[in-house]
């Protein structure tokens, strides 16, 4: 067998390797849709490209993709980040859970073998990425480090809710000696003495003209998100 011959294979076979490892597109329309091609979209007019994202992906790499915002939506790759809001604490307070959902799968959830039997059980569309697996923990990456990032916020959310509590627990426990100071303690009650039926009925009744407000603050304690 000649060298140029040898040659000759060798190019041919890293031609052919480099067209496997090639660029691939990834494309997100504007309600959040996402597909892969090994093609470019074919140019469109201007007014229906609008909210369209394309971008170039090496499906060989390792790093983590990056957050893309599509519309008022933030993704990593095909996971919706959730929307926060400061004025709706709950949804700071899950973000723990979800990155360890997050941390769960990229660790024993993203091999071959799984993604190969999910594709079978339909859960993944074979016309898409070639290597889902591998776009898939680029994807958790990315979704773990934009929770890493909250860390901060969750903190002076955290700080913020107890203060609340801490400050209705206070409320609470000055009602209740206002309430003991003025009405004492329960006093003995017999049937069968009226003097003791009338001094019990006094009591009830100054005890519980505290209690509707001492039960709205309690409530408002077990309704703060985190206890």
């Amino acid at each position: 067998m000649s060298l140029r011959f040898i040659l000759c294979i060798c190019l041919f076979l890293l031609a052919s390797f480099q067209a496997q490892a090639g660029k691939f597109y990834k494309i997100v329309d504007e309600e959040g849709n996402v597909t892969y091609s090994q093609f470019p979209p074919p140019p469109q007019p201007a007014q229906e490209q609008q909210g369209v994202k394309v971008d170039e992906m090496s499906v060989s790499g390792e790093s983590a993709s990056q957050v893309r915002s599509v519309g008022n939506k933030q993704y990593c790759g095909e996971i919706m980040l959730p929307s926060l809001n400061p004025k709706e604490p709950e949804g700071y307070l899950e973000l723990p859970d979800l990155r360890q959902a997050w941390q769960s799968e990229m660790e024993g959830d993203t091999d071959l073998n799984n993604v190969r039997f999910r594709m079978y059980m339909g859960r993944y569309n074979l016309s898409r990425d070639p290597s889902e697996a591998g776009q898939r923990k680029r994807d958790l990456q990315c979704a773990i480090q934009w929770v890493d990032k909250q860390n901060g916020e969750v903190e002076k959310v955290r700080s913020s809710l107890q203060e609340e509590a801490n400050q209705l627990n206070q409320q609470i426990a000055r009602l209740k000696a206002k309430r003991d100071k003025q009405c004492g303690s329960e006093p003995y009650r017999d049937p069968n003495q009226p003097g003791t039926e009338v001094l019990w009925q006094r009591w009830r009744d100054c005890y519980y003209q505290f209690q509707d407000e001492l039960y709205d603050l309690e409530y408002k304690v077990s309704e703060i998100p985190g206890r």
